[in-house]
């Protein structure tokens, strides 16, 4: 085992993926979804305040009544909010444990319990969201798939609207490793188990993966979870060979007038 152990901490090759479910572990999606609902924290969501105020202004936007698609919905805090102002919603996560959830609190939203880079729409929504920078946590094949699949699903002069992290998340940081042993087990296992865990930069590519492998008494698992950040070029050059056009261009999901100096930059894109 402790040759296995060894080969699972070299650097991972770019855009590498791991074999072990990350959203929809039996365990792991326990954690994500009290962060998800803890009101405070910006983490698997940001915290409920902020969400409040992006969807005030994402009904500015999307005119009433409109059709929604949200992607990687989570367990529904925007999706529910957005049904209860009227807007026909439907939200896809692939996480069963955050749509039973869904489910559960908010009978007005059609949710699905799916990988959105499966899903199959043609001109059904007049607006799709992909919201806290799940973007970037795609590798390039994937976001292509992605956003042929978005030009498919929206409407004639329908709106993508999503966020991304920009390079200042990035500027100045270089790779580190720490470990954790967790006793009475943890977020990456119930069970005892040591995580030795690693972010791994790769600049010219304005990627980073960070790396968990987790050991307990007769398991090795690695978690490899990705984040590209952009500017505002990058992500243009990007996104508009698919069909989409630049509609308006902003700090935040709340809005925020565009300066290029945030941690985040939302796109608005139309069909």
């Amino acid at each position: 085992m402790i040759n296995k152990l060894f080969s699972y901490l070299q650097k991972p090759s770019l855009w590498q993926r791991s074999p072990e479910p990350f959203w929809d572990d039996e365990h792991i999606s326990k954690g994500l979804l009290e962060a998800h609902l803890n009101p405070d924290w910006d983490a698997a969501s940001r915290n409920h305040s902020y969400i409040a105020r992006s969807v005030k202004w994402l009904e500015s936007l999307i005119p009433a009544g409109s059709s929604i698609l949200d992607l990687g919905c989570g367990p529904g805090l925007y999706a529910r909010k957005l049904s209860d102002t009227g807007y026909d919603v439907t939200g896809i996560d692939f996480s069963r444990r955050s749509i039973a959830y869904a489910r559960e609190h908010d009978r007005k939203t059609k949710y699905i319990y799916q990988n959105y880079l499966e899903m199959e729409y043609n001109e059904a929504f007049d607006a799709i969201l992909l919201i806290y920078c799940d973007y970037g946590a795609l590798i390039p094949e994937e976001r292509k798939t992605l956003l042929s699949k978005i030009h498919r699903a929206l409407k004639p002069n329908g709106l993508f609207i999503f966020d991304v992290f920009t390079e200042r998340t990035h500027n100045g940081k270089s790779d580190h490793t720490y470990w954790s042993w967790n006793e009475n087990g943890g977020f990456w296992s119930g069970k005892p188990h040591l995580s030795l865990e690693a972010e791994y930069y790769y600049h010219e590519h304005m990627a980073k993966v960070k790396k968990a492998v987790v050991v307990t008494e007769n398991t090795i698992d690695e978690y490899l979870i990705w984040d590209t950040v952009f500017n505002e070029q990058t992500l243009l050059d990007e996104v508009t060979p698919y069909g989409l056009k630049l509609h308006g261009i902003y700090d935040d999901v709340c809005g925020s007038p565009y300066t290029g100096d945030a941690d985040t930059l939302c796109l608005v894109l139309k069909k």
